[in-house]
C-alpha cells in the first residue's frame, strides 16, 4: 500500500526514470516512446492544438508529457502545469463526497431524493403523450448511476451565462420544471443535471457550499493546490483555449466565456479548472481503496456496476457505479480501455481513468470541442498496449 503522504506528494514535474526502471514497474518504455511520438504528430498536424498527459504506475509517474500550444494565436506552448476546464471530469468529485457524508451518517444512497429536494417528489414521468407518477421512488442512488430519469437539459430553459449566475441552491430548485424522460432505474440516462442536485444535497446535510467542502474534504488531503471551481484571476496566463474546427478544416478558437465572469455556480456536473497532476493524484489516492477519503467498502460501490445489464443510454458497453463510469464489455466503443477499468471523460477532449489490475492511472488533457477525439482513443490505446503487468 503506498502512503497517503507520498500520494499527496507525487513527484510533478516527474522525475525521470530509465527505461530500465520503467520496465520494472510492468511498462514498456518504448511503447511510451511510441506514445510522445503520436502525440507529437497529432498537434504537429493539427488534430488537435496540444496535450499535456500523465501515466502512474504503481505511485510511479512513467510518462508526464506536454506538447502543442494552449494558445495557437499567441504561440503559447502547453506546458506541465497548464490548467484545463475539465468539464465532466468533475462529477467523480461529487461522488466521493456523497458517500463521505454516507458514510459520516448524514444521508442514505437510498435516501428519496424529495427528502432534501422535495420538487423532485411530485414530477411525474413522460408515458406518451401523458405523464404517469413515479412507478418507484426517486433516490440518491438513481441519481448516482445516472438511472433517475432526469433530462440532461438544464431546467428553466437556462442558457450557460444564466446557469452560471445561479447559486447550486437557486440551480436545484429549479429541477423538476419538466417530466421525467423515463421511470427512475429504468434506463441510464446521463444527467449532469442529477449530480449538481446530488452537490446541493452535500450543501444541504454539511451545511458548507460544495466548493469549500471539496476543497478541504477531497482537494487538500489529495495534494491538488491547482484545482478550483472559480478560476483565480492569477491563473487566467495559465489556462488553455479551447478550439473547434473552422470551415476551412482549421482549428480555431471556440468563442465562450472560458473564465467563467460573474460565475456563482459551484457545477458539480462539469466545473472544475485542474492540471493533469492535479487530477492524477486524486486518481491515485482514491484507487488506494478509497485512499482515506472513503473506506473500502465505499470504493468498492463507486468502482463496481450497480447498473446491472442497462446499456448507455441504449448504446455502449459502459456501466456506472456510483458516478464513475466503468467498462463491462470489451465488445464497446469504450473497449479501447481494459474491462473493469474506471473513470470519467469531459466534453473539452480530457479524460482520466484507472485500470485496477495494473494499477495504472492515465490523464489526457486537451482542449477540444468536436476536435480531437481520435488522439484521445490512440493515447488509451497505447497506453493500454504499454502495460505488460
Amino acid at each position: 500500500m503506498i502512503s497517503a503522504l507520498f500520494l499527496a506528494a507525487l513527484p510533478f514535474p516527474a522525475v525521470t526514470l530509465s527505461p530500465n526502471q520503467i520496465s520494472r514497474l510492468g511498462i514498456d518504455p518504448s511503447g511510451l516512446d511510441r506514445l510522445k511520438a503520436r502525440l507529437h504528430r497529432a498537434s504537429e498536424k493539427g488534430e488537435l492544438a496540444g496535450t499535456v498527459c500523465a501515466v502512474v504506475k504503481n505511485g510511479k509517474v512513467v510518462f508526464h508529457n506536454a506538447d502543442g500550444y494552449a494558445d495557437l494565436e499567441a504561440r503559447r506552448p502547453m506546458t506541465p502545469d497548464t490548467v484545463f476546464q475539465v468539464m465532466s471530469m468533475t462529477k467523480p468529485i461529487v461522488g466521493v463526497a456523497v458517500m463521505q457524508c454516507a458514510e459520516a451518517g448524514l444521508l442514505n444512497l437510498d435516501d428519496p431524493v424529495s427528502k432534501y429536494l422535495p420538487r423532485l417528489g411530485t414530477i411525474q414521468v413522460q408515458s406518451g403523450e401523458a405523464t404517469v407518477k413515479q412507478a418507484r421512488t426517486m433516490t440518491l442512488r438513481h441519481l448516482l448511476t445516472h438511472t433517475s430519469g432526469l433530462s440532461s437539459d438544464d431546467p428553466g430553459g437556462l442558457d450557460d451565462d444564466q446557469k452560471r449566475r445561479l447559486t447550486l441552491a437557486n440551480y436545484a430548485a429549479l429541477i423538476g420544471d419538466r417530466p421525467l424522460l423515463t421511470q427512475p432505474g429504468e434506463t441510464i440516462r446521463y444527467s449532469g443535471v442529477g449530480i449538481n442536485a446530488l452537490a446541493r444535497v452535500v450543501e444541504i446535510v454539511t451545511g458548507e457550499r460544495f466548493e469549500d467542502y471539496s476543497q478541504k474534504r477531497i482537494f487538500a488531503p489529495c495534494g491538488m493546490k491547482e484545482t478550483w471551481f472559480f478560476l483565480p484571476t492569477s491563473e487566467r496566463g495559465r489556462l488553455a483555449k479551447v478550439y473547434a474546427r473552422g470551415d476551412n478544416g482549421q482549428l480555431k478558437e471556440f468563442v465562450h466565456d472560458r473564465y467563467r465572469e460573474g460565475a456563482r455556480l459551484t457545477n458539480g456536473a462539469g466545473g472544475l479548472y485542474s492540471t493533469a497532476s492535479d487530477m492524477a493524484r486524486f486518481l491515485v489516492k482514491f484507487s488506494q481503496d478509497g485512499g482515506g477519503l472513503i473506506s473500502p467498502a465505499g470504493f468498492r460501490a463507486m468502482t463496481t456496476v450497480q447498473t446491472g445489464e442497462l446499456k448507455m443510454d441504449g448504446g455502449d458497453e459502459r456501466g456506472f457505479g456510483l458516478v464513475f463510469s466503468i467498462i463491462r464489455s470489451a465488445s464497446g466503443m469504450m473497449s479501447l480501455r481494459r474491462v473493469g477499468s474506471y473513470g470519467h471523460s469531459g466534453a473539452f477532449c480530457t479524460d482520466y481513468w484507472v485500470d485496477p489490475p495494473s494499477g495504472t492511472v492515465a490523464v489526457f488533457m486537451s482542449q477540444g470541442f468536436g476536435v480531437g477525439d481520435e488522439v484521445r482513443k490512440s493515447f488509451a490505446t497505447m497506453v493500454n498496449a504499454a502495460i505488460r503487468s
